[in-house]
């Protein structure tokens, strides 16, 4: 999709939360606070968009509780640019081009897509590394304190695991 079609696709706030509401909740929607699947759509003038309530524990929730998305100010159109720009790029972006791209501050670009990468990894593999690790010359340990006339060795030398 180029991005002509992903605007016109994409064109309000609305059509951004159905299409994360269909990807979210694949399956129906669920309470993220209990896994209900019933749930109430809340309206009115003080409620955000968007906005429903569990039927058995009676919290509010929205599509991106318990998200990395979650208690964001973004809109769901810079998420949605965000995540079209990182997955488009072939070798990455930096958090100062994606700050640029869809106007946002560099810090806040950086954990934009920090987030992104972690949605995108799958939950069967949150846990990465397990069993035994080998690494090759790596020493575990900070320098050591500072004491006023002692040399402490370097590299190969020190006691360190």
């Amino acid at each position: 999709m180029n991005i002509d079609k992903f605007k016109k696709q994409f064109s309000d706030e609305d059509s951004c939360r159905h299409f994360f509401e269909s990807v979210i909740w694949a399956d129906g929607r669920k309470c993220p606070h209990c896994q209900c699947n019933k749930s109430y759509l809340l309206k009115g003038g003080s409620v955000r968009s968007g906005t429903y309530e569990c039927a058995r524990c009676k919290r509010q929730f929205t599509v991106t509780t318990k998200t990395p998305m979650h208690s964001t100010k973004l809109s769901f159109w810079k998420w949605l640019q965000a995540i079209y720009y990182i997955v488009n790029s072939s070798k990455g972006i930096s958090s100062v081009t994606l700050a640029q791209w869809i106007g946002v501050s560099q810090p806040t670009a950086w954990r934009m897509g920090h987030a992104i990468r972690q949605m995108m990894i799958p939950p069967s593999q949150s846990a990465r590394l397990t069993g035994i690790v080998e690494l090759d010359e790596k020493y575990f340990g900070g320098k050591p304190r500072y004491q006023p006339g002692v040399t402490h060795k370097r590299g190969r030398g020190t006691s360190k695991q």
